[in-house]
């Protein structure tokens, strides 16, 4: 025989699956229109207004999602980097035979070369986004890249023989700051675009992905060398 709270929670269980399936299908829009705004402006351009009218939503509703405009903004690098890793480890992983150095440096960089949103979220994330998100939320995203790290990291190491144990993911931290800063170089203002353009400016361009790739081969044949 089932008893009436038995019942009752039966009854329950549905509704609160429900209610968090509504809630992380609001999330996901939210999230969605963000990175639509972004991709068409600029960080600093995107209101939280604006993302809660896109998504037909109050602005009180989108601060019940994401206190604050960083919180909004790292959760979405945290979908866009994990999206990443996921995408490269399945990439390196196909692909059999012995890997070198410049070819691990190719692949990485041209992984990167269409996220242009990541990458420039990634530039932003030590002075803009973690500068006003709480530490739980800090804490969760930093766990998760731990994670990560670990795992593409062991990958690493076990088809590139020069690497020790726990290089691998250094490599990917050294990435991190090749990326932030090689992005910052790349993304120049309107003015200093025109500038560049001239013939003997030639020298100050920066091409992201071949500048990448040269730096990540230039720090992997120092770790086989040695």
């Amino acid at each position: 025989m089932v008893s009436d709270s038995g019942e009752q929670a039966g009854r329950a269980a549905p509704k609160r699956a429900r209610k968090d399936e509504d809630k992380e299908a609001r999330r996901r829009v939210l999230l969605d229109e963000a990175l639509a705004l972004y991709q068409a402006t600029s960080y600093s351009e995107v209101k939280m207004a604006d993302v809660a009218e896109r998504a037909h939503l109050a602005k009180g509703t989108v601060f019940l999602y994401f206190p604050t405009k960083e919180a909004l903004f790292l959760a979405l690098l945290e979908d866009l980097l994990f999206a990443w890793f996921a995408r490269l480890e399945a990439r390196l992983g196909t692909v059999e035979g012995t890997w070198t150095g410049p070819w691990l440096a190719r692949a990485v960089a041209e992984s990167l070369e269409p996220e242009l949103s990541l990458t420039r979220l990634l530039a932003m994330l030590q002075t803009v986004l973690e500068q006003n998100v709480s530490v739980e939320q800090a804490r969760r995203f930093k766990e998760r890249l731990l994670e990560a790290m670990a795992r593409t990291g062991a990958l690493l190491e076990s088809r590139l023989s020069f690497l020790h144990p726990g290089e691998g993911a250094r490599v990917l931290v050294h990435l991190h700051a090749l990326v932030t800063g090689l992005r910052q170089m790349a993304d120049v203002a309107p003015v200093a675009r025109e500038v560049l353009a001239l013939p003997h400016m030639a020298p100050l361009r920066i091409d992201f992905t071949a500048e990448l790739t040269t730096a990540l081969t230039t720090l992997l044949r120092g770790l086989e060398s040695r």
